[in-house]
């Protein structure tokens, strides 16, 4: 592969922000045929941390019968995950400014596989709960990384439809990772769902090594104290905006998603057994509507897309709440709808708001954004698992449908906050 050269970047520093400019490192430029590879192993990381969160919400179902829980103590298995993650982003965000960006992102890929691997050999509750929290510890270390080196690497311009085709790992992890993951659990017991994405992992792991570029480009020159990667954030009124939409955004998904399927199997009569179609056919969809927006996004601008689309994802979550008993085709065409509205409104946020700080310190506001998403998304899935109750005899979910009310209370908040950031660097 061709040799990395650091040039040194024709983008001036945002105005608003002069004691960066002499911190700010040259952007770092590599061959764009490499570039390629590494959004490519980037998104195979992604793909796989993605499988390994929402391949849990099918397995709602068999994991509520098999020990013998409720929809609450369910919510907190998936929701450990997002707490663990979002306490462990914090910790990225005091100290990836410090650290090559290729270490921080094999060091802590290394310690999502022994994680997983704990999954994998879980054999009660209590353990799989342990588990959870050390490889969501991990997992909400590596998006914030990953997001840090899209930003670091695509110029702008280009940065919509490198963000657009990261985000197609949620996409593939719907489409191949989580009806797999069904498949192996359902012929080989769930613990073969853990261990496949182990293997995958290694690979990526591989590949890792070989392909992201060494180089300390990410770095400051003037390092200062160490809580400035919060402190700076913080203090800044831009970011601030930024991770409000975020919180926001994430509250406005989790307090429905993670309960759709045990919602349809139970309420609604759909099949447990069909219930990869929904992943396989939204998966689909999403990899083709995520490129296509992020194609938009880098052609009409970011700010511009989000005004029109940032409200699309509400329409669709009102719907799945709502459901009663349905053809396979209603109910496919619906989640399907969620998949691809949901990938609408984040690839322009998701450009917008990695755009909103200056270079010099990407990593650690990009930690700390996945720190909100992850506690966002704890948060809003243990509040749906107040809101959501089941019958005496445990077979029906009550109170489904005002999740629907509290998810578009904070989507309609996220859409008009989104719109206050200002894009920079």
């Amino acid at each position: 592969m061709p040799e990395t050269t650091p040039q040194p970047s024709a983008r001036p520093v945002d105005a608003v922000y002069p004691f960066e400019e002499r911190r700010a490192r040259p952007r770092f430029s590599i061959h764009p045929s490499r570039r390629k590879w590494v959004l490519a192993v980037l998104t195979l990381i992604m793909f796989s941390t993605t499988m390994d969160y929402m391949v849990m919400m099918p397995l709602g179902p068999r994991l509520m019968e098999l020990f013998g829980i409720t929809a609450k103590e369910f919510s907190f298995l998936v929701s450990i995950y997002s707490f663990s993650a979002g306490i462990f982003g914090l910790l990225g965000s005091l100290i990836f400014d410090r650290l090559d960006r290729k270490v921080a992102l094999i060091t802590s890929y290394f310690g999502f596989l022994i994680g997983t691997l704990f999954c994998a050999y879980a054999t009660d509750v209590q353990t799989l709960l342990a588990a959870r929290a050390i490889t969501g510890a991990f997992a909400g270390l590596l998006s914030g990384i990953c997001y840090a080196i899209i930003g670091d690497l695509f110029p702008i311009a280009e940065r919509g439809l490198a963000t657009g085709k990261l985000l197609t790992s949620y996409s593939l992890a719907s489409i191949i990772g989580v009806p797999t993951g069904l498949y192996l659990s359902n012929y080989m017991g769930w613990h073969a769902t853990f261990g496949s994405i182990v293997v995958l992992g290694t690979f990526a792991l591989i590949l890792a090594i070989q392909v992201v570029p060494k180089g300390r480009w990410n770095l400051s020159l003037d390092p200062k104290g160490f809580f400035s990667g919060i402190t700076e954030n913080i203090l800044d009124l831009n970011a601030r905006q930024a991770l409000l939409t975020t919180l926001l955004m994430v509250h406005s998904q989790f307090v429905v998603i993670p309960f759709i399927s045990a919602y349809l199997v139970s309420n609604t009569g759909f099949p447990a057994s069909k219930l990869p179609h929904i992943y396989l056919l939204g998966g689909l969809m999403t990899v083709i509507s995520g490129i296509l927006m992020g194609k938009t996004v880098d052609r009409f601008g970011a700010r511009q897309t989000f005004a029109k689309t940032g409200l699309l994802f509400l329409i669709p979550v009102f719907f799945v709440t709502h459901l009663g008993h349905a053809s396979l085709g209603v109910t496919l065409l619906i989640t399907t709808s969620i998949f691809v509205l949901s990938n609408f409104r984040s690839v322009p946020a998701v450009t917008i708001i990695s755009s909103s700080i200056p270079a010099a310190r990407r990593g650690s506001f990009m930690s700390l954004n996945t720190c909100i998403h992850q506690l966002g998304a704890a948060s809003g899935t243990f509040l749906a698992g107040w809101v959501v109750t089941e019958g005496s005899n445990q077979s029906l979910m009550h109170g489904f449908a005002n999740t629907s009310y509290l998810s578009i209370a904070f989507g309609v908040l996220a859409y008009f906050q989104g719109r206050r950031i200002r894009m920079i660097s």
